[in-house]
């Protein structure tokens, strides 16, 4: 007996190391995959510690257009950068920032509205996956399973390693029993690959929530403020038309849909 508790315990201790272990992921994140001109690729940092994880941009600047010829200028405005593109198209160029609390279960990120950054808070486990355990691939030498699941008018792709995390991802995606390291929507908007993976990394031992002094708002808030902008656009497009004339504004140009919809005047 004294045996088999030496044994339990030993198993236990390390399977609690292989589930702490520190893990550095760095990510290639395409939105607009299939557009020429506005496809936009980023590359991103995950620090994962077992309790925490954070997932941020590597730069806030033009670099992801350099390599294309339909850039016009850049201006610097705040914490952002605007770039002007061809086809009378604006980007608006921000550090960001995802912070994962497991133990509350908790994501927070920045966003912007309009030129506005935001602080938002929602739950981790956002998307209820379909575990695909039949189909199978190695990704950077990781036997990663699949899974697939819908999320804010996408259907989602995604491939997760079981060996090297108990839980974690890149973005909102989480909520899988293993890293995940790929996902794609279904209908090629927008992609994630891992690019290269450190185990046992020393520089995500420590992971802070930068957003404790800040005013935090939820995703229902954020989706009406957000509307709140659009109206506000509207009107500004409307008192610049002629008498008679109609218009309308649409986002279409995001990851996550909004439920907004056209709004016309």
């Amino acid at each position: 007996m004294k045996y088999f508790k030496i044994l339990f315990v030993t198993f236990f201790f390390l399977m609690s190391n292989l589930y702490a272990q520190n893990l550095s992921i760095t990510y290639n994140a395409t939105k607009n995959a299939s557009d020429e001109i506005l496809a936009l690729s980023s590359e991103y940092n995950l620090y994962i510690n077992g309790t925490t994880s954070a997932y941020y941009s590597n730069n806030d600047d033009s670099k992801p257009y350099q390599d294309q010829s339909f850039i016009i200028n850049t201006d610097q405005i705040g914490e952002f950068k605007e770039v002007n593109i061809a086809d009378n198209y604006t980007a608006y160029l921000v550090q960001y920032l995802f912070y994962k609390d497991y133990k509350e279960n908790t994501l927070i990120y920045n966003a912007l509205i309009g030129t506005k950054k935001v602080i938002i808070k929602e739950d981790i486990n956002l998307i209820d996956w379909t575990i695909h355990s039949d189909s199978k691939k190695n990704i950077l030498e990781y036997e990663c399973i699949k899974a697939t699941g819908t999320f804010r008018g996408r259907e989602y792709e995604a491939y997760f390693a079981p060996e090297l995390s108990q839980r974690g991802g890149p973005w909102k995606f989480d909520g899988l029993p293993g890293v995940i390291l790929s996902v794609k929507s279904l209908d090629g908007y927008y992609t994630i690959e891992p690019l290269e993976i450190a185990k046992n990394s020393t520089e995500n031992s420590e992971i802070s929530n930068v957003y404790n002094d800040e005013k935090i708002i939820s995703w229902d808030t954020y989706k009406i403020d957000f509307k709140k902008w659009m109206v506000k656009q509207l009107k500004k497009l409307k008192s610049r038309s002629s008498a008679g004339e109609n218009g309308s504004i649409e986002i279409t140009d995001r990851i996550e849909d909004l439920g907004i919809g056209k709004l016309s005047f």
